[in-house]
């Protein structure tokens, strides 16, 4: 009887995890640095854009997740689940971490690009109007 017990216990447990021992609904590591990638820098954009007063943007950042979640396909429950997973595995979640930060700093290395510099020394711009 208690190994009938044990092993639908166990049925149940395998059941409920992939193959890497994540629980059904959480998101895989690339899936969630593509998820926190797009997030930090939504994060970054309206922190910048209200002066780090998220309240005074609160709808347009709530609307903003709304459209990450789409792009993703995943649902906010999922996502709350992969972040309670992931803090409960700091030796998983330390390399997804580095890996967004990577991301991060080459897609927003693309966008830093150096004026153009004038051909000649004297060069100077004509007066508005002219």
């Amino acid at each position: 009887m208690n190994r009938t017990i044990f092993a639908l216990f166990a049925l149940v447990l395998l059941a409920g995890c992939h193959r890497d021992g994540r629980p059904e609904g959480v998101l895989d590591a690339p899936q969630m640095v593509e998820f926190l990638s797009d997030a930090y820098l939504l994060e970054g954009f309206y922190a910048v854009e209200s002066q780090y007063r998220y309240d005074a943007m609160r709808p347009e950042v709530l609307s903003a997740y709304d459209y990450i979640l789409d792009k993703h396909h995943v649902t906010r429950e999922q996502v709350e689940q992969s972040f309670s997973y992931y803090a409960e595995h700091p030796e998983l979640y330390g390399p997804i971490q580095d890996s967004v930060l990577a991301r991060i700093e080459q897609v927003t290395s693309l966008d830093t690009v150096e004026a153009p510099k004038p051909a000649s020394s004297d060069f100077r711009l004509a007066p508005f109007g002219e």
